[in-house]
């Protein structure tokens, strides 16, 4: 499985600290207007609308650590964040739904700015990028977390693939990976991993998690050219 778990790659204050401007957000409200950063059917607000995130100061220190290691010895050397694509995710556990939402169905992250519709195939598509995901609550056990099936893919899987019951039939349970993680925990993987939401009828707590976008700062994706990209050293 091409997962790889950082243990406390946030110190536990930083991640409370954060997890506090979040839950100040007016975004987060019911009443609260529609915000273009927010998507209320995924609960999932762009990181760089929470102005007390200084995501290139919260970049440079993971990449100074284990999360950069594991970085540049996918991407290069030289990687460049996403400004566009870092997001604050919000599960709830099923008691607490809010009306309309829905968890992330399975996915790869380098599908990004990809048109499964107009595309005649999906050869050669997938992004070469990194996620660091991370939590900022206790996840996975209690509260929904992440599941992972099948290793780091070289190809984009098309629509079909993504549907629930080819996903389990092709990957049984016990095949699947769910980490349990503590605040300031990451999460580091490719492009490639097939993931989704992982949340069972047993959880009561829901779950806040931010996560970051990496690519070569040599060679941006150009469907992603509409992005910030901010190269890191």
């Amino acid at each position: 499985m091409a997962v790889a778990r950082v243990q406390g790659a946030v110190d536990r204050a930083s991640a409370r600290a954060w997890l506090e401007a979040i839950d100040a957000h007016p975004a987060w409200r019911r009443d609260a207007p529609p915000d273009p950063a927010f998507n209320p059917y995924s609960s999932s607000l762009r990181a760089a609308a929470v102005e007390a995130l200084d995501l290139e100061r919260i970049a440079v220190s993971l990449l100074a650590a284990e999360v950069g290691a594991i970085g540049r010895a996918r991407l290069g050397d030289t990687l460049a964040l996403d400004l566009d694509q870092c997001w604050i995710r919000r599960q709830y556990a099923p008691a607490h739904l809010p009306s309309g939402h829905a968890a992330h169905s399975w996915h790869q992250d380098g599908a990004l700015g990809f048109d499964f519709l107009d595309a005649a195939s999906t050869e050669g598509a997938l992004l070469a990028m990194v996620t660091c995901w991370i939590a900022l609550t206790p996840c996975g056990a209690d509260a929904p977390g992440i599941e992972f099936a099948g290793g780091d893919r070289t190809g984009l899987l098309p629509l079909a693939a993504l549907a629930e019951a080819e996903v389990c039939a092709r990957h049984p349970q016990r095949d699947r990976l769910r980490p349990v993680l503590e605040p300031g925990d990451a999460l580091v993987f490719g492009g490639g991993v097939l993931h989704h939401t992982h949340v069972a009828a047993t959880m009561t707590h829901d779950r806040t998690s931010l996560e970051l976008r990496f690519f070569p700062a040599a060679n941006p994706p150009t469907r992603l050219r509409g992005d910030r990209f901010l190269p890191l050293h």
